[in-house]
């Protein structure tokens, strides 16, 4: 009978390898370190994520690159557009 052993080695293919559900989770934690961070993570694939408000003062995102904008209402929307994008989580 043939067994196998089911744990990996560091750095080979793993299905939990990439999971965000930790960056999707942490959106509605804390804003301001939230924000913080999604920008930085922005940053390392070449964009700009700003702040701003609406008309009505509700906050509004914008990843910026080379002077096109993308509008993004929260943060999750953020999160998702950086995978999106094909950035690191």
């Amino acid at each position: 009978m043939h067994s196998t052993d089911e744990k990996k080695p560091a750095g080979s293919s793993n299905s939990t390898a990439g999971c965000t559900d930790a960056l999707m989770l942490s959106v509605t934690a804390n804003t301001g370190k939230t924000f913080a961070n999604l920008a930085a993570r922005i940053a390392l694939v070449g964009l700009n994520l700003t702040r701003g408000s609406a008309a009505d003062g509700a906050l509004v995102y914008y990843a910026a690159h080379w002077g096109v904008n993308r509008a993004l209402p929260d943060l999750k929307s953020a999160a998702q557009y950086l995978l999106q994008i094909g950035g690191a989580t």
